[in-house]
């Protein structure tokens, strides 16, 4: 039967007993519809609505809320949409007698849903009428059901409709994007749902603790941080409750209602005995037997969580919710404004010069599924003792958010575990839906969850969101009666910092207090763990001295792989490591430069060793945090000689659309041969393919060639002359709004402007550098002193005096001797920059930027940006076989992959990288073949060059002749090279990295 007639008979069939269905005293429930109409309705949009593939829920296409009504509402969506676990929209039914067009009230429901989740759209339809809503606007009580409305259909359209509805919302486009892509314009004044949740809470915060100042002017900083966030989370755990009806209805705003503290503290002390969780350890509680809270202020604040001042459905807001506003929230603390003495909200130290943003939720939920499914399939036979041995560590714990996605898939296969055995603690929802007995869930966190974090006010959000996360599928008739039902997680969630230990010393207790040595022994975690998952802190090495030198310096003399100018997240990957069982699993999400970079050498040489790599899912150039040029990739370790490595690299849609795809598999002797070199690695067969045959019978460039950075002034704004005129023997220019003369005989070409660095095209200075510096015999360069230059050049002496300040402000290296201050910033290259012949490329671009330079021009470095130049040839090679070895489509696609990317589709290739690109290993002393080879490149290129410098300045049929000539030569090359390599496909079909 084709869609459009199962469609048609779907709709005639509703036709025909539309006034049965529709009739005020109709008996015809939700439910109903749901099976007869709505599931096959989805059906045909190609969604897996009863779950036919047998797959785990975690995964499923559709997830169903079954009727679970308190009071009038339904209090979860009937539908949540996914792909890949990633919730793309809700879809909430009602009967068709309810008349969805002019039900405020239903719109308002499904906008809630919709607005918690922070989704773009969300769908509420009872067959009869199908309308789609905008729910990334807030929901307000007073909306009438047409605000949001994008879409709305009735039954009788379907046929002629179908087909917009196919577009956006059927199960194949929703994985390619298409409801991003339909509605990725946010309307004016958007906020998303986590930062206006954000907004809330931090006014919240700053309320609390202002009113707990202002009476107990004694209490700390960080205590009243600690109360004001435990009231918040006492506020936000009760609400989620009630939503889903483990607590009574509105049982917090009945508390306040007398505005007497006493019944406050009555509850509290009531929700300790029943849940035992530390949220509301009244033992430890200091508002239960010293302070208060203003009654009035507490009142305000409980109001906003209910209807109709909060636009959020508290039975959605979930615990990864959470975790995402947390993360931000974690980034604050409060101070006293002593100028004004109000509680205000600043970052925390660690936070000042970054900014935080939120793990993608698939990445996270991705890692925690991968690193957990391969530490299980270790087990000979998986039983649920031998489940719960299984030590899951979360080395930088956050928010919890890892851990939360390793508990579901420690749930799913607790599920597994028991349909299989037909053991007890298990029960049957619907039709291959079954949820784990609470008390079993509650064992398998406590026996399985642990964490740490340097930050407390961390550990208290990543216990609150476990906690939130084991009643998240409760309802009160799941749960057990009688007291203490929750785990006590002070032992597995616990507050210091991972990678020092307590052999941490410091003269200064502040330096102790702030670096948070943990004895994890003491603290009662494991000794080991099975699987270590996270996503480490991304600290340089400049921000770490900053921070805190002590804590550096202890990194440098404890690890190993605190090497060279290292990332903070290195000593996690060691410590990670450290704490593995032997047959443990680890899974990070961290920056994908350490496969190339040089201080990831004792890294790359560490895994590769050992054989610990199993994945790698590089997301190379791609921005997957919002806004921030962090380009990560996810890496999966396992603690045993592997003989195969699985790499791909997917865009983030593509990774969204399959995050199970485990891509390209290598052998594992790939990665021992390159060592704790750069890993240029393919992810597929044509990568592969082409990587293999330029890398074969090679040498390094730095073998044949020097690879020198460029000059550093540290005040180009002195030493740079741009706009000149030459009047003798002297250079006048403009500098501060004064005309200046210097001697011509003190300056050097320069190049400044990078887009006039062209392949195949001669370099043409285009500025001059003040040089203050000789040159001895043998090329060393030597600064003039003092008193020379202002004998021989008065009038750049002159110049620089009146730049002192400037110039003696900067850090010189080496430093300055005998009152010389006009040194250049950094000695580097300057016996090397001036050099004629060599070759001068842009070091971020995206190829055709090596040119030839005769002038002997100076060029900046700049770390990322500037230029390099090779120069002085060695073993018969010629810079012009180097030329036009690096303009080379497959050795652009060798420098993409080994480069850092950047924004724009530009690839960084520094110094090191042009290092390392593998050149055709000639002997051209007594092999006449490639002695020929080499000779018909070096003169093509020499052609190339002075055709270039011919085109410049020709036009008409000439200037065509020239081009087709060029063309010609350019091809040439590329064939000599394809058949010196034995490449067989056009490099035009190459396909480069972020192309």
């Amino acid at each position: 039967m084709t869609k459009t007639v199962a469609l048609k008979n779907l709709v005639d069939r509703f036709e025909r007993d539309l006034t049965n269905y529709i009739s005020s005293s109709s008996t015809y429930q939700e439910t109903e519809i749901r099976v007869e109409y709505i599931d096959p309705f989805f059906e045909l949009l190609g969604w897996d609505m009863s779950n036919k593939n047998g797959l785990k829920k975690s995964i499923r296409d559709v997830l169903r809320e079954e009727s679970q009504k308190v009071e009038s509402s339904t209090k979860k969506p009937d539908y949540t949409f996914r792909v890949s676990a990633l919730r793309k929209f809700f879809v909430e039914a009602k009967r068709p007698s309810v008349d969805i067009r002019s039900s405020a009230e239903s719109s308002l429901q499904v906008r809630r849903y919709g607005f918690t989740a922070g989704l773009p759209v969300s769908i509420l339809t009872n067959f009869r009428t199908f309308r789609v809503y905008d729910t990334r606007l807030e929901p307000k009580a007073s909306d009438s059901p047409d605000v949001g409305l994008i879409i709305s259909f009735e039954y009788d359209e379907y046929l002629e409709k179908f087909s917009i509805l196919e577009k956006i919302f059927s199960r194949e486009n929703v994985s390619l994007g298409s409801i991003e892509n339909e509605f990725s314009v946010s309307p004016t004044g958007q906020i998303p749902a986590n930062e206006l949740f954000l907004e809330r809470i931090n006014i919240w915060r700053v309320k609390l603790a202002q009113d707990l100042y202002a009476r107990y002017p004694n209490l700390e900083l960080s205590e009243l941080s600690d109360i004001s966030q435990k009231v918040i989370n006492r506020i936000i755990f009760i609400r989620m409750c009630e939503d889903r009806g483990i607590e009574g209805e509105e049982t917090l705003r009945k508390a306040i209602q007398s505005k007497n503290y006493i019944e406050i503290k009555t509850l509290f002390k009531r929700l300790d005995d029943r849940y035992n969780t530390g949220l509301f350890d009244v033992d430890k509680d200091r508002l239960q037997d010293k302070y208060e809270l203003d009654t009035g202020v507490f009142s305000n604040i409980v109001d906003e969580v209910y209807a109709p001042h909060s636009p959020y459905s508290f039975s959605i807001l979930d615990a990864e919710f959470l975790g995402q506003v947390y993360e931000y929230f974690l980034a604050k603390q409060l101070y006293i404004n002593e100028e004004t003495s109000a509680i205000e909200l600043k970052d925390k130290p660690a936070y000042e010069h970054r900014e935080v943003i939120a793990t993608p939720q698939p990445l996270v939920s991705e890692v925690a599924r991968r690193a957990i499914e391969r530490r299980v399939k270790k087990v000979s036979k998986l039983t649920m003792d031998a489940l719960s041995k299984i030590k899951v560590f979360d080395i930088a714990v956050g928010s919890g958010r890892f851990l939360l996605s390793a508990f579901d898939q420690l749930v799913e296969n607790a599920i597994e575990i028991k349909k299989a055995d037909g053991e007890a603690g298990l029960y049957k929802v619907s039709e291959n839906d079954y949820k784990l007995d609470f008390k079993v869930k509650a064992d398998l966190m406590k026996n399985s969850l642990f964490g740490v974090d340097i930050d407390y006010n961390a550990v208290e959000v990543a216990r609150f969101s476990l906690m939130t996360k084991l009643l998240e599928d409760e309802r009160l008739e799941t749960l057990p009666l009688g007291r203490k039902i929750l785990p006590n997680l002070d032992v597995n969630i616990v507050h210091g910092n991972t990678v020092v230990d307590s052999d941490f010393r410091s003269n200064d207790q502040s330096v102790v207090i702030q670096t948070c040595p943990l004895d994890k022994v003491k603290a009662g975690l494991p000794q080991s763990f099975d699987i270590v998952v996270g996503n480490p802190p991304y600290v340089k090495t400049e921000e770490m001295l900053n921070e805190n030198s002590e804590e550096f310096n202890y990194f440098k003399s404890k690890y190993s792989m605190a090497y060279k100018q290292f990332d903070k997240y290195f000593i996690f990957m060691e410590v990670a490591l450290g704490l593995l069982s032997s047959d443990g699993v680890i899974g990070l999400i961290i920056p994908n430069k350490w496969m190339t970079i040089e201080s990831g050498k004792i890294i790359r040489k560490s895994l590769a060793s050992k054989g610990l790599v199993k994945e790698i899912v590089n997301f190379g150039s791609e921005q997957i945090f919002e806004g921030k040029s962090i380009y990560v990739c996810l890496l999966i370790l396992d603690n045993h000689k592997n003989n195969s490595v699985f790499i791909s690299s997917p865009t983030y849609v593509e990774f969204l659309s399959k995050p199970q795809e485990l891509g390209f598999s290598i052998p594992t002797s790939l990665l021992e041969l390159m060592g704790g070199n750069s890993w240029v690695l393919p992810s597929n067969n044509s990568e592969a393919k082409i990587l293999s045959k330029i890398s074969k019978n090679t040498i390094p460039l730095s073998e044949i060639a020097s690879v020198k950075n460029g000059i550093q002034t540290s005040a180009n704004d002195v030493f740079l002359i741009e706009d000149y005129t030459e009047i003798g023997d002297f250079v006048e220019f403009k500098h501060d709004e004064t005309i200046w003369q210097i001697e011509k005989e003190i300056t050097k070409p320069y190049i400044n402007d990078s887009s006039k660095v062209i392949s195949y095209n001669l370099v043409k200075s285009d500025a001059l550098m003040i040089f203050p510096y000789t040159l001895s015999s043998n090329g060393m360069p030597k600064i003039i002193e003092l008193a020379v230059l202002k004998r021989d050049y008065p009038k750049a002496f002159k110049y620089f005096e009146a730049n002192k300040t400037r110039l003696s402000k900067r850090s010189v290296s080496p430093p300055s001797i005998n009152g010389v201050y006009y040194a250049y910033g950094r000695h580097q290259a300057l016996e090397a920059v001036f050099t004629t012949p060599k070759i001068v490329y842009s070091v971020n671009q995206k190829g055709n930027k090596y040119a030839y330079d005769i002038e002997g021009a100076a060029y900046a470095s700049g770390g990322t940006a500037g230029e390099v130049a090779i120069f002085n040839s060695k073993n018969g090679y010629k810079l012009e076989f180097i030329l036009a070895l690096l303009n080379q489509r497959p050795i652009e696609f060798f420098s993409r992959k080994r480069g850092s990317p950047f924004r724009g589709g530009f690839f960084a290739r520094g110094s090191s990288v042009v290092s390392e690109i593998p050149v055709p290993n000639l002997d051209l002393v007594s092999n006449k073949e490639h002695i020929k080879i080499h000779s018909s490149v070096v003169s093509t290129v020499q052609d190339l060059i002075s055709i270039n410098e011919e085109i410049k300045n020709s036009s008409g049929r000439k200037l065509e002749n020239l081009l087709n000539n060029k063309r010609d030569k350019v091809l040439l090359i590329e064939s000599i090279f394809c058949k010196l390599w034995g490449l067989d496909i056009n490099p035009a079909d190459i396909q480069l990295p972020s192309e």
